[in-house]
């Protein structure tokens, strides 16, 4: 039914190079965009379709969108990214990376994994960057559009987006929400359930797997405060670099970390930057040390976890300050000399905290310089000169500098992308069906397929702005700790507040996803989920 109009815009999505964070995002949004108005209903609705730019952009992105406006206010929503990862680690394979047929030929030639191998030789599965993550999902959902707006009298509506941006910060899809809100409004739509075609992940032929729900993530940005010295005279100093090591010690890989629901578990934190804030060599301890990590969560609010990292950074200088004593006691044991009493009094506070601190000491004139300095990091963020957390980084600094915070001292801030934990089980309005049979019932009235609903997509996706959960307590402390809030991030927690509807993330299989030999099943993008996901929408708006 849809397998020659899928593979045909499937093929020219994947030949269509959109690395994220570049300019090449909107060329396959022009692509998209063009595609949509080809369609005879946008031909005669073509105000049921177009771009929502993403603000102070400057790659010039958009949200593009669509509505297959049929009667009544019904609304299932389609969405997808059209960004991927560049396709810089294919090599002198990059002239092929985006052709599947030629990237298979030379993949043959070259050395493989076994299963790897088996499924290349197979036939059976596509090859190339950003197959399966995600313009197969994209496509699908595309022809599916397409699909519901030819149909004679469809009760109900289809909203479709088409988002940039997934890969790094979702500045797509936090844009998105409020353009959901705007359409709602403007239509008199009633959100029933919002599908993701993301892939899924399995190693088991004929079991596939779809999810009701998104990991979260949060991630902390620690920022040690050190007392400095010359390396010669290293007991009158502290190095913050050996608080933040421990400190690492204590959470990367961490079980007791990991968020747990029944036979699931997010994978323990993981530390992806850590340094001194040394701007140029010289024979001292450096005065600050900083890093941040990823932590996952299923259901763990940011108040939980603040409070459980004021807990760990206490027990971290506690930990340091005795490894210290001893040393120096030790020293003076071996130099014999009598040694004085550590006048070191450690502290742990949050950002909100030392922000407050700066408030109240100095008012207006720090306000007016802090506002100043997060201009001034936003327009790097826009240039894409510095990363956020190093922005996050940055206001710390410069906030503990003001209030001449004494070391030893650990500050506890936040830094965008923050993505919300979402699960239909947290979510008040609930579908009439069970998602779990009503896939398998589906499934197995025409493929040998059976599915395994899992309680979170472990990928970190969009889905975590479709929707929300959470409360203002969880919103006040976001907001509170994460430096340069509505300037150089912020997440539209407002709109995003009143979306209340169920999740479902339901996609092709796929494998090695940011890896030279992604691939995704064929079957799957040509046959089999697009019928299900077909299906699926059809009970959704007749049940509802």
């Amino acid at each position: 039914m849809f397998s020659e109009s899928i593979k045909s815009l499937f093929l020219r999505l994947v030949a269509t190079q959109s690395d994220t964070n570049t300019h090449r995002e909107s060329y396959i949004e022009e692509q998209i965009l063009n595609w949509i108005k080809e369609q005879t209903y946008f031909k005669a609705h073509n105000e049921y379709c177009g771009a929502y730019p993403l603000e102070n952009d400057p790659y010039q992105r958009s949200v593009i969108w669509s509505l297959v406006k049929g009667t009544g206010p019904k609304t299932v929503i389609l969405m997808h990214h059209h960004d991927a990862i560049d396709i810089e680690e294919y090599g002198k394979l990059q002239s092929v990376a985006l052709r599947p047929d030629e990237l298979n030929e030379v993949l043959a030639h070259k050395k493989l994994s076994h299963q790897t191998k088996a499924d290349l030789e197979s036939g059976n599965w596509t090859f190339g960057r950003g197959v399966a993550d995600m313009k197969s999902g994209a496509a699908i959902q595309l022809v599916l559009s397409t699909y519901f707006s030819e149909l004679e009298g469809f009760e109900g509506n289809i909203l479709l987006l088409s988002v940039p941006d997934e890969e790094t910060l979702s500045r797509g899809m936090l844009s998105a929400v409020p353009l959901m809100t705007s359409l709602r409004a403007q239509y008199g739509l009633e959100y029933l359930l919002t599908i993701n075609s993301e892939p899924y992940f399995n190693q088991t032929k004929g079991k596939a797997i779809f999810y009701e729900g998104s990991v979260g993530k949060i991630m902390p940005v620690l920022f040690v405060k050190g007392v400095k010295s010359h390396i010669g005279e290293p007991f009158n100093g502290f190095n913050p670099s050996l608080v933040l090591s421990d400190l690492q010690r204590k959470t990367e890989l961490n079980i007791d970390l990991c968020d747990v629901l029944g036979e699931e578990a997010t994978p323990p934190p993981v530390w992806v930057n850590l340094k001194d804030r040394k701007k140029a060599y010289d024979a001292s301890i450096p005065e600050a040390a900083t890093g941040y990590f990823n932590w996952l969560t299923f259901t763990r609010s940011p108040k939980r976890i603040m409070d459980k990292l004021v807990s760990l950074a206490n027990r971290s200088l506690r930990d340091t300050l005795i490894h210290f004593e001893d040393a120096y006691e030790n020293y003076c044991n071996l130099t014999g000399v009598i040694p004085e009493q550590i006048s070191f009094v450690p502290k742990v506070y949050t950002f909100d905290q030392v922000y407050q601190m700066a408030i109240n000491e100095m008012g207006e004139s720090f306000k007016a310089r802090y506002d100043f300095i997060q201009e001034e990091l936003n327009a790097l963020l826009i240039a894409n000169t510095i990363t956020l957390p190093e922005a996050t980084t940055r206001l710390v600094e410069y906030v503990q500098d003001a209030i001449d915070l004494e070391g030893p001292a650990i500050i506890i801030a936040l830094s965008g992308p923050y993505y919300p934990h979402v699960n239909n089980t947290k979510i008040s309005k609930k579908l009439p069906f069970s998602l779990e049979e009503t896939i398998n019932e589906i499934a197995a009235e025409r493929y040998d397929l059976v599915f395994e609903s899992q309680s979170y997509f472990m990928g970190i996706s969009d889905l975590s702005y479709a929707t929300w959960s959470g409360n203002d307590e969880d919103i006040a402390l976001i907001k509170a700790n994460s430096p340069g809030w509505d300037t150089i991030y912020r997440i539209p927690f407002k709109e995003l507040a009143t979306l209340n509807m169920p999740v479902v993330n339901i996609g092709p299989w796929g494998k090695d996803l940011h890896k030279t030999t992604e691939r995704v099943y064929t079957k799957d993008v040509y046959e089999r989920m697009p019928y299900i996901i077909k299906e699926l929408i059809i009970k959704c708006i007749e049940t509802t």
